[in-house]
C-alpha cells in the first residue's frame, strides 16, 4: 500500500539523519520530494506521531519527536531490563560454545565500527552499525516474542531521532562500551556483561536526557 510505502520512506529519511531537530517540515514539500500524494504521507506521518517519532504541529507541519525526560527515563528502564538479561544469557552461552553465532555477529559489527573513522562516517552508517549490534545482542534469545517486545520502540534499540540532536553521542565513547561489553560476553562474565551493558545505558540515558532538554 502507498501508506506503507510512505513510511518505510520517511523512516529511511529519519534513519539517513535527513529530518533534523527543531527544524519544522510541511506535508505538501515532504509529499513533493517522495513524489508522492498527501494522503499516503499524511497517513504515515501519523502513524510515526502514534510512534513518537514525529509531532504534529497544527496548520505548519511536523517536526521530530523531542521526548521528555518522562519518556526518556521509560526508554532507559525497558532497555536495560531487555538488554542486560539479554548480556548475562549471552555471557552464559558463551562458556559452553565459544563458537556461538550470536558472539561473532557482535565482533564483526565491533570490528566494522573500529575500522571506520568515526570523525568523518556518515550518521546512517555509524548508526545502523551500533542499531545492529543491538539488535544482533537481542536476537540472541532466540526467543520471538522477545523480539517483537525489543522492536515495539519501548527502548532505545531502533530509534535513530534520540541521536539526531547538535551533540549526539560520542562515537568513541559508544565503541568503547561495546567493547566492554563484548570483553565480559569473551570471558563468561555474566555480572560483568550486566555491569557492562548497564554503564553503557547510563552513559546514553545522561546523553539522551542532556540533548533532549537543550532541543525544548
Amino acid at each position: 500500500m502507498l501508506k506503507d510505502e510512505a513510511y518505510t520512506r520517511l523512516q529511511k529519511m529519519i534513519n539517513d539523519g535527513k529530518i533534523k531537530y527543531n527544524e519544522t517540515y510541511s506535508l505538501k514539500k515532504i509529499a513533493n520530494e517522495l513524489n508522492m500524494s498527501r494522503t499516503p504521507v499524511r497517513d504515515a506521518i501519523q502513524k510515526l506521531c502514534d510512534e513518537n517519532q514525529l509531532d504534529l504541529l497544527p496548520s505548519r507541519g511536523f517536526r521530530l519527536h523531542v521526548m521528555t525526560p518522562k519518556e526518556i527515563l521509560q526508554l532507559y528502564h525497558f532497555s536495560m531490563a531487555i538488554e542486560g538479561y539479554c548480556a548475562i544469557h549471552l555471557a552464559k552461552q558463551y562458556r559452553s560454545n565459544p563458537e556461538n553465532t550470536y558472539v561473532k555477529k557482535l565482533e564483526q559489527l565491533f570490528d566494522a565500527m573500529e575500522k571506520c573513522d568515526l570523525d568523518s562516517v556518515s550518521f546512517s552508517q555509524f548508526y545502523q552499525l551500533d542499531n545492529d549490534f543491538h539488535f544482533v545482542l537481542i536476537a540472541s534469545l532466540e526467543d520471538e516474542y522477545f523480539n517483537m517486545q525489543s522492536q515495539s520502540k519501548r527502548g532505545f534499540y531502533n530509534h535513530p531521532e534520540l541521536h539526531l540532536t547538535e551533540n549526539s553521542p560520542n562515537r568513541k565513547k559508544i565503541l568503547a562500551y561495546h567493547k566492554h561489553v563484548l570483553d565480559a560476553i569473551h570471558n563468561g562474565d555474566c555480572i560483568g556483561a550486566y555491569k557492562a551493558m548497564l554503564e553503557h545505558g547510563d552513559f546514553v540515558y545522561e546523553n539522551y536526557k542532556n540533548q533532549i532538554q537543550n532541543c525544548t
